[in-house]
């Protein structure tokens, strides 16, 4: 199965985020081989299809281990799971930066919120 390229005006594009990155939080020690766990989120304007996207973030290095989920989310940003499937694929990430690939199997436009973990 092909995917459509989307042109640049149905990318779904960010709309709000949260992305804590302050040691303030008083967080306990992870241990094992992980320093440091950092959790976000970002709100998506509507879309279907498959896109790759990006979010930036100062946390994520190159072996920065992410992961990404995806919901459907309603008029007040509330996650729900609706008919439409989401799917997210592919997760690379970078210095500063984690591109991903999201699959909306919906025949309209949807708007979402993506879950980041981020693991160092």
């Amino acid at each position: 199965m092909t995917a459509n390229e989307p042109t640049a005006s149905q990318v779904p594009q960010i709309t709000g985020s949260l992305q804590s990155a302050g040691q303030e939080q008083h967080l306990a020690d992870i241990g094992g081989n992980v320093g440091a766990v950092w959790r976000g989120w970002v709100t998506w304007s509507p879309g279907n299809g498959t896109f790759n996207l990006q979010i930036s973030w100062n946390v994520i290095g190159i072996d920065s281990t992410v992961v990404i989920t995806a919901s459907e989310i309603d008029s007040n940003g509330n996650r729900f799971v609706g008919a439409a499937p989401f799917q997210v694929s592919s997760i690379a990430p970078g210095n500063g930066v984690v591109t991903f690939k999201i699959s909306i199997g919906w025949n309209s436009p949807l708007p979402m919120r993506t879950d980041i973990l981020v693991f160092n």
